[in-house]
């Protein structure tokens, strides 16, 4: 049996197979789960914040920084950079049925997330973001298959 780790907000980690990594409880945060599969090494980013204030070059407490320390700690451990893909979690809107006016930090945690992987080269194979429920995320990294679970929902993989 493979060991599980869980990644908190504001964290990343980077594992090769057959380690699993999970995200317990994505609302507005977005995971960046980068993957090569011909090393099966891949890791994830658990981020809370859309963009890094000015000074916080390193901070995987955004999904801009912490997208871009994720890249480079997946290659660092041996991850080829021209295999590498992503799929993303989370970003939703969680107080949509509320009659307030809240920013939809979900959806522009998931909108930074796109735009870093784009400008990294990494090409996103699969999403499971925004709406109004959070979920949780179950990545494999012997083939890179994220198990979502859903509250009032079956589960799925992406």
């Amino acid at each position: 049996m493979s060991m599980v780790k869980l990644v908190g907000i504001a964290d990343v980690a980077v594992v090769r197979a057959p380690e699993q990594l999970c995200c317990i409880g994505l609302g507005s945060c977005v995971a960046v789960f980068i993957y090569d599969p011909e090393t099966r090494i891949g890791g994830v980013l658990h981020a809370l914040l859309p963009r890094a204030p000015d000074g916080k070059r390193s901070d995987a407490k955004y999904a801009d920084s912490g997208t871009r320390m994720l890249h480079r700690m997946v290659i660092s451990k041996g991850a080829n950079k021209r295999k590498l893909w992503a799929k993303l979690v989370g970003g939703a809107r969680m107080f949509a049925n509320l009659d307030i006016q809240i920013r939809d930090i979900g959806g522009e945690n998931v909108r930074q997330a796109k735009k870093t992987l784009r400008e990294l080269g990494v090409r996103i194979v699969a999403e499971d973001v925004e709406g109004n429920r959070g979920r949780s995320a179950y990545y494999s990294l012997e083939d890179g298959t994220i198990t979502l679970k859903t509250a009032f929902s079956t589960d799925k993989e992406i």
